[in-house]
């Protein structure tokens, strides 16, 4: 199976905080705008979030973690579940700073869903 034909799979920290808020909108975006491109999105932080991957090999899967910080929320938790990331978005490297509990600005989310799209494409 070619990376063109695996299942998308996009793991989001999901945090409290503005970065972890903007990981989860640019994912809902990016699934909204892609529907073909994206199969499965899993938001790391929710309990049982993983079993919806259940019967999946996880090897057949192209895993894209998007975390907010470098807490690597998101991908520590995709690893601990035997996930191996193809790629890996970081919410401030992208130049979204984190702002404690604050809503996260559209350019923010803009500025991710550009960047996940780019590392999809490579």
């Amino acid at each position: 199976m070619t990376d063109d034909e695996s299942p998308v799979v996009l793991v989001t920290c999901s945090g409290i905080s503005n970065t972890g808020k903007c990981t989860t909108r640019a994912a809902v975006q990016l699934r909204q705008r892609n529907p073909d491109l994206i199969d499965y999105h899993i938001a790391a932080s929710g309990e049982g979030s993983m079993a919806v991957l259940e019967g999946l090999d996880p090897g057949s899967l192209r895993v894209i973690v998007i975390d907010g910080c470098e807490d690597f929320c998101g991908r520590k938790k995709a690893e601990q579940c035997g996930l191996v990331p193809a790629g890996h978005v970081v919410a401030t490297d992208c130049g979204v700073v984190k702002s404690g509990m604050d809503e996260p600005k559209f350019a923010d989310i803009e500025a991710l869903c550009r960047a996940v799209k780019t590392k999809m494409h490579r």
